[in-house]
């Protein structure tokens, strides 16, 4: 049974084991260190959501809705790239807990989301994303064109514009398979008695 006094975030304890430490460092490695890791958590509570998306930023994105202070996970993560891109980027201890909280917010937000409380448009999308998105690029093709194709089917069958364009569809591949294909197979036929004949009368010539 599930201890309803225990933390949602207790599961990632490690990592904030880690990120305490490292704040309490009091350096500027040290509070990289801590918006690293605090990172990581984020994506590692997405995967554990399945969470829809390529990379983190997809996933944050795609989940903006479950978030209820989205623009300051935003911005703790833009300070995140900068650390990792930026050398010699410095942060303070204040704005580093500051950061540190927006994520941490993020997180729970993320660890406590309910599918019964997303709108029934987000619901669908997130199953979309889930599933959807996950078919090889062949595959998602494939099930485009037989949705289409069968749509085509029952606008042809139930509707007399879709009936008349599905005939007159009928009508053009029978000009092009009588007509067309077998005049042409017919030149092809001509043209490779005629190099046949040509072939041969060089030959006897030789």
């Amino acid at each position: 049974m599930e201890d309803n006094n225990k933390s949602p975030l207790e599961k990632y304890q490690e990592y904030w084991d880690i990120i305490d430490y490292a704040l309490s460092e009091g350096t500027s490695s040290g509070y990289k260190i801590a918006i690293i890791e605090t990172e990581k958590i984020l994506a590692i509570a997405m995967d554990d959501k399945k969470i829809p998306g390529k990379n983190v930023a997809q996933k944050v994105k795609n989940a903006e809705v479950i978030f209820e202070n989205p623009e300051k996970l935003n911005y703790a993560r833009s300070i995140y790239e900068k650390l990792i891109k930026e050398c010699g980027f410095a942060i303070s201890a204040d704005e580093t807990r500051e950061i540190v909280s927006g994520y941490y917010k993020a997180i729970f937000d993320i660890v406590k989301m309910k599918s019964k409380k997303l709108p029934l448009k987000e619901k669908i999308n997130f199953f979309l994303q889930r599933h959807f998105n996950q078919f090889p690029q062949k595959a998602k093709k494939a099930i485009v064109f037989m949705l289409l194709f069968f749509f085509a089917i029952f606008l042809s069958t139930e509707t007399s514009t879709g009936n008349s364009i599905f005939q007159a569809i009928i009508t053009f591949s029978q000009f092009l398979f009588y007509t067309v294909f077998t005049m042409l197979l017919k030149i092809l036929t001509a043209v490779i008695i005629i190099i046949g004949i040509l072939y041969y009368w060089k030959n006897r010539k030789g």
